[in-house]
């Protein structure tokens, strides 16, 4: 038997902890690593640099490529070496005369905002380069770092098609399932994943085959309907894989995907039984959730339709539980991932893609663009996508789909419907026009009645009785009779309507709270919060003009009781409460409207407004100008309404007691009413 009489191989030295790290060949050029292709090395420039005409700008040249190095000390330490290149040749090209001479120690001076092509000779750069190489034939250093940098996104690259094998994972960095679950977490989720990428034990985590079941057949009765974004056949053979069935490939993505679904929808299922965030049930949620996190390489894939399914079940469980994880965030790497997939706009050639396709492609991008529109409105803030730009038909819900033809029909005119709202929104959030308001405004008012009527016609009367169709009716008759940027002032009809809308929008969400049929918390709150503001600024205006009954669009007559507004004004609060037990900065919005609907109603209470005060009498302008000035800034900039819940949690307790102050609020709400 041989014996081996080699030395024994020197320990291991201890490596500085780098993040990103590279792992190419050593010899391998820029170009070449970029595109993930063979390099032969050769200097000063290697195969495919001179077969693809880069010879004058490979890497090699300089042999920067020829040592394996952390890429963020490498490429600091050659941009530190391209501005001493840069100062050496300033000061070789300074005139000698008195202004242009430095002062000592002082650093010379480069004009970045300056436009200077370095390919092309110019009196600045003729002598130092005569293109992309210098006199002798190397490439300038400015070539070579912009090269080096063309290079790091790809050796740091998100894409997790080498995730699969701890070691490729653990070469490759932070994977976007990573960076993303980081940006978007709130709490510590990330603490019990495995990072060594091993095959996480989740027999623990699951609950039994019939308890998932159940829990399974509440989110498809429950969830599903509001957003139907996947198939329910498929979803069926996922949860046979996970429990045993061989629906599925069990090897590659496909496995780790199917438990990352069926894991996402069990924890949604869950959470959306609970009333708290610190129950048992959402306890339970969070650990399902957390389970799920770990096949987050195999589902979290960036511009796949895989990754923008899994990104919905994401926003989903953030909506439920808003203080876990951003939901604004996720929302808005979502719908960037469905633009990159180019989802808002159909394929020209539909005959060339299968009809399951387009259809699933279709569900994805109304399931984004409806989480988008949803919160983006509630919020008062801009949205994401231009609705100019997306040229995309409703999904039809006739493939791989079990519904019947009312349910396909409410899933279609809900999406109808967040169109018009999105339409509404967008349409009177521009400036007032000069030349005046009736020649212009109006028309886009009375055409925008006219689509919103037409919607409500399309729907079978049946269902306008239903909640969900009635709240989205209802909300949007607030979009379009609410104080904006184009209509500050609203006429007494538009008034009324907009205070008959506010006190039924409030009483449908009462009767869903009570009933714990709120499924998306963060922008139900969000929501809420706003139609209180609306009802407090209507039947202000309304007590103000000395109206005690009116008449709505339809004709119907109305009394405007202040029992009305005690009674919408505790059902809101009543809301905003129950709903903070679930999210901890909704206790800022139910603390702020309790502030703003007390002063509101000790205003009307405690003084007779005008009373005595003659019409167009500067007397009454005088009143209404020191009434409206003891009015919470909220209420009276309805218009320009955006929500700094985010902001006002970061300031903490001091904001109550002056924190940010309310000019810098008031800065921040007109800010973001101009980018609408």
């Amino acid at each position: 038997m041989d014996i081996d009489t080699r030395p024994p191989l020197p320990l291991p030295t201890h490596r500085r902890d780098v993040t990103l790290r590279i792992s190419q060949v050593v010899s391998a050029c820029s170009f070449c690593k970029s595109r993930k292709i063979k390099c032969d090395g050769v200097a000063p420039a290697c195969g495919c640099c001179t077969k693809f005409g880069r010879a004058a700008t490979c890497s090699l040249a300089d042999g920067a490529a020829r040592h394996a190095h952390d890429y963020i000390a490498y490429l600091q330490g050659r941009i530190g070496q391209v501005k001493a290149s840069l100062a050496t040749a300033h000061r070789s090209e300074v005139p000698a005369t008195s202004e242009a001479v430095p002062k000592p120690g002082a650093t010379p001076a480069f004009d970045f905002n300056e436009s200077v092509d370095i390919r092309r000779p110019t009196k600045k750069n003729v002598g130092r380069s005569s293109g992309p190489t210098g006199p002798t034939g190397v490439p300038s250093a400015i070539d070579t770092l912009i090269a080096d940098i063309g290079a790091l996104p790809i050796s740091t690259s998100s894409h997790a098609h080498n995730a699969v094998s701890s070691s490729s994972a653990a070469a490759s960095g932070p994977t976007l399932s990573t960076v993303l679950l980081a940006a978007a977490s709130k709490l510590p989720l990330l603490s019990i994943v495995q990072q060594d990428g091993s095959n996480p034990d989740v027999a623990a985590c699951l609950p039994e085959q019939s308890a998932a079941r159940k829990l399974a057949q509440h989110y498809i009765q429950q969830v599903y309907p509001r957003l139907p974004f996947f198939s329910i056949q498929g979803f069926w053979a996922q949860f046979q894989h996970v429990y045993g069935g061989t629906a599925v490939d069990s090897a590659g993505l496909n496995s780790g995907y199917s438990y990352f679904t069926v894991l996402l929808v069990l924890a949604i299922a869950t959470s959306s039984l609970s009333r708290s965030a610190d129950s048992m049930i959402s306890n339970q949620a969070r650990r399902l959730f957390q389970a799920g996190l770990q096949f987050r390489e195999s589902a979290i894939l960036p511009n796949t339709i895989v990754g923008v399914q899994s990104l919905l079940f994401l926003i989903q469980f953030a909506t439920l539980n808003p203080s876990v994880l951003d939901s604004w965030y996720l929302i808005g790497v979502g719908m960037r991932n469905c633009v990159d997939l180019g989802l808002h706009q159909d394929p020209e050639g539909l005959r060339s893609i299968s009809p399951s396709l387009l259809e699933t492609r279709r569900r994805l991008w109304w399931s984004m663009y409806s989480f988008d529109r949803s919160l983006s409105i509630g919020c008062g803030r801009p949205t994401e996508i231009a609705d100019a730009l997306i040229h995309v038909q409703l999904p039809t819900f006739e493939i791989e789909s079990s519904a019947t033809a009312v349910e396909i029909e409410g899933y279609v005119q809900r999406y109808r419907a967040l169109q018009l709202q999105s339409e509404i929104y967008d349409a009177l959030n521009h400036p007032p026009p000069k030349q005046g308001v009736e020649g212009t405004v109006r028309p886009v008012v009375e055409s925008l009645q006219r689509k919103l009527h037409a919607w409500q016609l399309d729907n079978r009367p049946e269902r306008n009785r239903e909640t969900l169709a009635d709240s989205e009716w209802l909300m949007s008759k607030m979009l379009l009779y609410r104080p904006c940027r184009l209509l500050p002032e609203r006429s007494l009809p538009e008034l009324g309507e907009l205070w008959v809308s506010a006190r039924g929008f409030t009483s449908l969400y009462r009767q869903l709270v009570e009933t714990n049929g709120i499924f998306y918390v963060l922008v139900a709150c969000e929501k809420v919060y706003w139609t209180g503001l609306v009802m407090l600024y209507s039947y202000w205006q309304l007590r103000v003009l000395g109206v005690t009954e009116f008449t709505t669009m339809d004709e119907r007559k109305e009394s405007l009781l202040s029992l009305d507004l005690w009674r919408s004004t505790k059902d809101i609060s009543f809301i905003l409460q129950t709903l903070s037990e679930r999210w901890e900065d909704g206790k800022i919005l139910s603390s702020k409207f309790d502030a703003a609907s007390a002063r509101v109603i000790e205003l009307i209470d405690g003084q007779a407004l005008l009373q005595g005060y003659p019409k167009g009498s500067p007397e009454r302008a005088d009143r209404e100008r020191m009434l409206r000035e003891q009015l919470p800034h909220e209420v009276v900039s309805l218009a320009s309404y955006a929500s700094l819940v985010s902001i006002w949690a970061s300031a903490g307790a001091n904001h109550f007691h002056g924190g940010l102050g309310t000019a810098h609020s008031e800065e921040l709400q007109d800010l973001v009413a101009r980018m609408i």
